[in-house]
């Protein structure tokens, strides 16, 4: 089935020649130039991944990510201008994928967009693989997480080090490892942006009264135990 790309960006160059791109590439997509726009599309168009502007009218793309991920986990990567870490930190804490800085080329877009609908695709294999640890169970093929048999909701990139972590229980991670094990061959290796999604990590892991703690071991990155 074709995977939907639904584009929100208020230059109409950039939705027209992504939009002209990626049909070419046999993917289903559709454009819009505002936020409010971008989320009435969303509901409608059902797509399988956003491209998304920061800077938009009526509702920016900091917005509208925080409006969909209360609905939604369908990946996010933002088209930005906007290059300062902490700008991105922000991005990355509201539940963006992945981010792309303007001017960009379409291949790296392309590979960004196919390596982050690689790791969204779930698995219709029935015989799927389980890790457990405590009362928190990982459903690789299936991408999803339990507590306590009761389904939480994690990024792509919070699902794989929460994988990493169980695979490695105990064991020391740095944010090298991490990062690697995502597969996301262009994630940004800053580490303020490793420690965001981990941070994150750490509060649906304990909201959610996990057995299973992330901890800090400083000078040398991660490790999970209970």
């Amino acid at each position: 089935m074709t995977e939907k790309i639904l584009i929100c960006d208020d230059d109409p160059i950039i939705t027209e020649s992504l939009s002209e791109y990626l049909l070419a590439m046999d993917y289903q997509v559709l454009t819009v130039n505002d936020g409010e726009q971008a989320i009435k599309q969303f509901e409608e168009f059902n797509p399988d991944l956003v491209l998304l502007d920061i800077m938009m009218p009526n509702l920016n793309g900091l917005q509208v990510t925080k409006i969909i991920r209360e609905k939604s986990q369908v990946p996010i990567i933002f088209l930005t201008a906007k290059v300062s870490v902490d700008e991105k930190i922000l991005g990355f804490e509201l539940g963006a994928d992945d981010y792309i800085t303007k001017p960009f080329s379409t291949r790296e877009l392309l590979l960004r967009i196919q390596a982050v609908l690689k790791r969204n695709n779930i698995s219709k294999v029935d015989n799927d693989q389980v890790l457990e640890e405590g009362n928190l169970s990982i459903f690789s093929l299936k991408r999803e997480v339990k507590i306590n048999a009761i389904s939480i909701d994690l990024t792509k990139t919070e699902f794989d080090f929460l994988e990493c972590f169980i695979i490695n229980f105990e064991n020391v991670l740095s944010r090298d490892q991490l990062l690697e094990y995502t597969k996301y061959d262009y994630l940004d290796s800053d580490d303020r942006v490793v420690d965001v999604h981990i941070k994150n990590l750490r509060k649906k892991l304990e909201d959610n009264y996990s057995e299973i703690k992330i901890i800090t071991v400083r000078g040398m990155g991660y490790r999970a135990s209970k």
